[in-house]
């Protein structure tokens, strides 16, 4: 990700925060960011059990998918509980994946053009 797009985060969700707090009341905004919370406690919670190493090793993805939602549920507000909800749907997840990854190709199509040739003098500053 970008930068700037992290650096933005919590500014976004203090604003989201704001927004969400006078349309919906105060207690009900800390409420839903406790119970996002505790779901992402949930999420976290290991629980493999012998039947379930067999998935884990045929569906990794799936398990990393939801630790990393249960991490960005964790995290208090609003766009953070989003990014997790996201990635707890499949369809969804597909969606943004290959955005991501399109993105990231475009770029690196783009870095790998530059095949311009930059001409320069070259001087030696300690002769004189």
């Amino acid at each position: 990700m970008n930068l700037k797009f992290i650096l933005f985060i919590p500014i976004i969700e203090i604003l989201l925060f704001i927004l969400f707090g006078d349309f919906l009341g105060f207690f009900l905004v800390v409420f839903l960011i406790i119970m996002t919370g505790a779901l992402g406690l949930i999420l976290l919670k290991s629980n493999i059990n012998l039947n379930d190493i067999r998935e884990l090793a045929l569906k990794p993805n799936e398990w990393v998918y939801k630790k990393i939602a249960g991490l960005m549920l964790i995290i208090p507000g609003f766009f953070t509980d989003f990014l997790g909800l996201i990635l707890l749907m499949k369809n969804l997840r597909s969606f943004v994946w290959n955005l991501i990854v399109k993105k990231n190709k475009n770029q690196k199509n783009k870095s790998n053009k530059s095949d311009d040739v930059i001409e320069v003098e070259y001087r030696d500053l300690d002769e004189k």
